[in-house]
């Protein structure tokens, strides 16, 4: 089976601290778990599969009446776990493991940046799915199409026109939402193009060009980016 698994990030102390300033910064997982609210309210049983650090789903904590986040990755997962512990959240359960491999019975399974290409194998087991992707192929902190980063590409376009073709019922919407990168220092931001330099084929002047300085501290300096999603509500088989 093509699970239409890849791996946007590299998750470690450096990535992990950035995409969580980021997330804090712009409000960007704030606002989207807030559009998206109406779909999961009054919820018995969530699985977010490919979690990553697990930032949408703690958003819901008390919407759903349990969340259990998946994902193959332990730096992500230990993330999750810290984080839990501190805000003290009680119905999120953390599984490492492959979740292809499973078979996650629940009310709604999510899907964010991960298993598109197999986002249908999953539909017996959930009574909603919810599959967010790009909006086209230049939506993405690079602005540039192409795979990058060795990701495959399943833009909001590409996925429609599967569905139609299989006869699910679904509902698509677009999302635009700020998810910029802040920095404390220009360092800090030649450490992250150091990181994500690939995933910038322009190269690091025309990168650190891009950056523009703010006054929120302790960020002096910001890269701004408005993600551009398509949001997928399938009907479930269960």
């Amino acid at each position: 089976m093509n699970r239409g698994i890849t791996m946007q990030f590299t998750w470690n102390a450096n990535t992990i601290g950035w995409f969580k300033a980021a997330s804090a910064y712009t409000g960007f997982h704030e606002k989207l778990a807030e559009r998206l609210r109406p779909v999961i309210a009054g919820s018995e049983t969530l699985f977010d599969i490919g979690c990553g650090l697990g930032l949408l789903s703690q958003q819901w904590r008390d919407s759903v009446g349990k969340i259990v986040c998946v994902d193959i990755n332990e730096a992500a997962l230990a993330s999750l776990t810290e984080d839990i512990a501190a805000k003290q959240i009680g119905n999120i359960e953390v599984r490492l493991g492959d979740a292809f491999d499973s078979e996650p019975w629940c009310d709604v399974i999510l899907l964010s940046y991960f298993g598109s290409q197999s986002a249908e194998r999953f539909l017996p087991y959930c009574r909603k799915l919810i599959v967010i992707v790009d909006w086209d192929e230049g939506s993405n902190l690079t602005g540039q199409s192409g795979t990058g980063a060795g990701r495959m590409r399943l833009t909001a376009g590409k996925l429609e026109e599967r569905l139609r073709e299989s006869g699910v019922r679904y509902s698509r919407q677009e999302a635009a939402l700020e998810f910029g990168q802040p920095f404390v220092s220009r360092e800090d931001a030649a450490g992250f193009y150091g990181q994500h330099g690939s995933r910038f084929p322009e190269g690091t002047e025309a990168f650190l060009n891009r950056i523009v300085p703010v006054n929120q501290p302790p960020y002096r300096f910001y890269l701004p980016y408005l993600k551009r999603m398509g949001v997928f509500v399938i009907e479930g088989e269960r």
